[in-house]
């Protein structure tokens, strides 16, 4: 029996959705399995952008008292049902069946017999390849579920703001939440597992925002171990290694898991944990899967497979050009290598550029000082990665993106005419700094062959 479509995509997450039009765009024969999935609209965002607001108003006028605790969260929740509402409509089933793209209501799951294909809705479906794009939930540990201790996750809607609130976890998801909670009136304890916050980024830039949240009043607190967790009265008690803390409330940001337990992916021999290649094929080589639960990440792998699905399965992952982004108050953005990974891979071939907000008129004008743009460039200007802490970084960080995809280097931006005064303005100064040391290259590489030479004379 010969495959009725080209690809099968299990999920009508929002990755799920995005990998159907681009694959129809592609004149590809489509089927989206909805697999008890849906569009998730990230609501947390649009309270932090109210956050922001209030404290940007309380900033700048210093006689000004609000209590942000008395936020209508009730009139906030109806304006953000709205907005969700109007988003959903990019999502309509009618809009995405115009496309060409067949909408499956149900959930299913494989098959091996009598052909391999995925059985839903009284149907076995044939195709080329399978894509998994289903929905992700919160990782909670077994202690946290058997403490029957009630406790918040990323998913759940702010309705009351606590006195305190401890958050245990630094998933970029938790940062994020911690920074609204305090901005909306709560003590905030973040209870992480690594030295500093962001582990995953560069630790210069991930430490000035580390900096920034303790000095609103955050306490990050390194906890290896948690001992117990157990409810006392209205509160949360949670014990660490040396002390206990309280809490009105709980929050898990441990990270994330995608629902994949209904989908019988052994008759495939998929075993789980599910093994990837850098092409994001499973054991089964017609069996894909979207493994990233952020979505600049998860949209990568999505154009990444169907490259692969509609050629050749020839094109790999590298997540150096892949944008990511925390949305605190100053905002967090980076691409490509951190210093430590580009030295290492370099070495001697390596610049570090350092940019500080504060010489920008445009941030003084907003008294959006607290903020670096940090680039990592090659000695011929190449860049391989770039760093921005401060106001509108996740808007600045395209620009590195774009020029980074277009193998631009850095002087590229000395060429550009900028709009004056301009957050953008700091890559033009970016580019004067590489270029004053560049002029320095002969007089530094002399320096470091005579300390080598010293050092080999020494016995």
């Amino acid at each position: 029996m010969p495959a009725e479509y080209d690809f099968v995509i299990i999920g009508s997450s929002e990755t799920g959705i995005y990998a159907a039009i681009e694959a129809a765009r592609k004149r590809a024969r489509v089927a989206l399995v909805e697999q008890n999935c849906q569009p998730k609209f990230a609501r947390n965002r649009v309270l932090s952008h109210f956050a922001k607001t209030i404290h940007q108003v309380s900033r700048s006028r210093s006689f000004f008292d609000s209590d942000l605790r008395s936020l209508q969260l009730d009139s906030v929740n109806r304006y953000i049902d709205t907005v969700a509402q109007s988003h959903q409509e990019f999502y309509d089933r009618a809009k995405l069946e115009g496309l060409g793209i067949e909408f499956i209501s149900g959930s299913g799951e494989f098959c091996r017999k009598p052909q391999i294909g995925f059985a839903v809705s009284q149907r076995i479906l044939k195709a080329r390849s399978y894509l998994i794009a289903t929905d992700y939930t919160p990782i909670v540990s077994e202690m946290v579920e058997s403490s029957a201790v009630q406790f918040l996750t990323p998913d759940s809607t702010v309705t009351t703001i606590p006195e305190s609130i401890a958050i245990i976890g630094d998933d970029p998801i938790g940062v994020e939440l911690a920074h609204l909670y305090s901005r909306l009136g709560a003590q905030v304890t973040m209870l992480i597992r690594q030295p500093h916050l962001l582990a995953i980024a560069d630790l210069e830039t991930a430490f000035l925002v580390q900096a920034a949240l303790e000095a609103e009043g955050i306490r990050i607190i390194n906890a290896l171990h948690i001992r117990a967790i157990r409810q006392n009265g209205d509160r949360k008690v949670i014990e660490i290694e040396n002390y206990t803390i309280e809490a009105d409330e709980l929050l898990i940001a441990a990270g994330w898991h995608q629902n994949v337990s209904s989908l019988n992916i052994q008759a495939l021999d998929i075993q789980s944990p599910v093994q990837l290649n850098d092409r994001l094929q499973t054991t089964h080589p017609r069996v894909y899967w979207i493994a990233h639960p952020v979505q600049s990440v998860a949209r990568y792998q999505a154009d990444t497979v169907l490259k692969n699905l509609s050629s050749l399965p020839i094109f790999k992952v590298d997540y150096d050009r892949v944008v990511q982004s925390v949305a605190t108050d100053p905002e967090f953005a980076w691409i490509g290598l951190t210093e430590t990974q580009a030295v290492r891979r370099y070495r001697r071939d390596v610049i570090v550029l350092r940019q500080p907000f504060n010489s920008l008129i445009q941030a003084e004008i907003t008294g959006a000082t607290t903020g670096l743009c940090k680039l990592i460039v090659r000695r011929d200007g190449s860049i391989l990665g770039a760093h921005i802490v401060g106001e509108n970084a996740i808007e600045l960080i395209h620009t590195i993106s774009f020029a980074m995809s277009e193998n631009l280097k850095i002087q590229f931006f000395d060429r550009l005419s900028y709009a004056s005064p301009a957050l953008s303005e700091v890559f033009r100064n970016a580019a004067h700094e590489w270029r004053s040391l560049r002029r320095n290259y002969f007089l530094q590489d002399l320096q470091e062959s005579y300390c080598a030479w010293q050092r080999r004379r020494i016995k």
